[in-house]
């Protein structure tokens, strides 16, 4: 993935963390890092979650914690470029710096669990089950909140995030990445492309173009950066197209690579299994049956 912008941020009045609401019809921050922390709740809207050399479709009730130095971003699907479409994107971000809170306070014997999970947050952290409904409310009434309450609220959240069980790590082991800037918004373009175009078919020397590379040299590049081929990012992006259609709509399995951009049913199969490990057949039903349990 390309080397992140370094963003730098800015917390009102010199407090120690802020809790934002950010609405908008798509989101807009590219490809970044940061020193804090921040925990990103999705209250409204789907596309495609970066992290580190994690590429996953994000979707309404989706919640993470990204760790200090960790690239991500959150890109809207492609129906949210549309000119005057009625999708809107909504979340609720929660930025702190561990250390503004004054060395030590999260080394205190009884905030362990909160210093442990910030390690794993180092790898990013999906939330998961009900923890992450039972967090998302927490964040939405802690923003309502001021002072003293919100920071017992804060402290109450990183609390629960700590002692659940129901998460996964998004990195992968050994992902690392410099703070080199200046390929930033080469990359940002190939990305901000391959999401609007995955469903077409498309050729390598067009997406090398944007990046201002041949084939081969951006075919390096791009590898060297997300620990992917070109086509395996672009497979995910497919196959997590795909999912949603599988979840949110009655399609017939058999035509829905159509609309995902894979050149016919059977690599439609593979690709699907290879990153999900199941058939689309099987991932509908764990789905339906989650459905049925949770109504």
């Amino acid at each position: 993935m390309s080397q992140p912008i370094f963003q730098h941020i800015y917390l009102p009045d010199k407090e120690t963390y802020n809790i934002l609401k950010v609405e908008r019809p798509y989101f807009i921050v590219p490809w970044h890092m940061h020193l804090e922390i921040e925990i990103m709740s999705i209250v409204k809207g789907q596309g495609t979650r970066f992290v580190g050399d994690s590429v996953e479709s994000y979707k309404e009730g989706d919640l993470v914690i990204v760790g200090s130095n960790l690239p991500h971003c959150w890109k809207s699907g492609p129906s949210h470029y549309v000119e005057e479409t009625k999708y809107h994107t909504k979340a609720h971000v929660i930025l702190f710096n561990e250390s503004s809170f004054g060395n030590g306070f999260f080394s205190l014997s009884e905030l362990k669990g909160i210093r442990e999970l910030f390690d794993r947050a180092c790898r990013g952290v999906y939330i998961t089950g009900k923890t992450s409904k039972h967090i998302a409310d927490k964040i939405e009434k802690a923003y309502l909140k001021k002072r003293v309450e919100r920071f017992i609220a804060f402290i109450d959240i990183l609390n629960d995030m700590a002692n659940s069980t129901e998460y996964r790590l998004l990195v992968s082991i050994g992902y690392s990445t410099s703070l080199i800037e200046s390929d930033m918004l080469r990359l940002n373009k190939v990305f901000d492309y391959l999401i609007i175009n995955f469903s077409k078919q498309i050729r390598l020397d067009e997406v090398a173009s944007l990046a201002c590379m041949s084939s081969t040299a951006f075919c390096r590049y791009f590898k060297s950066h997300t620990n992917k081929s070109v086509m395996q990012f672009l497979n995910e992006l497919r196959v997590g197209h795909a999912k949603k259609l599988l979840i949110e709509s009655n399609e017939n399995i058999g035509n829905i690579h159509f609309g995902c951009g894979f050149v016919n049913a059977s690599n439609f199969y593979e690709q699907f299994r290879k990153i999900t490990s199941f058939s689309p057949l099987e991932f509908r039903k764990r789905h339906q049956a989650k459905k049925m349990f949770l109504s």
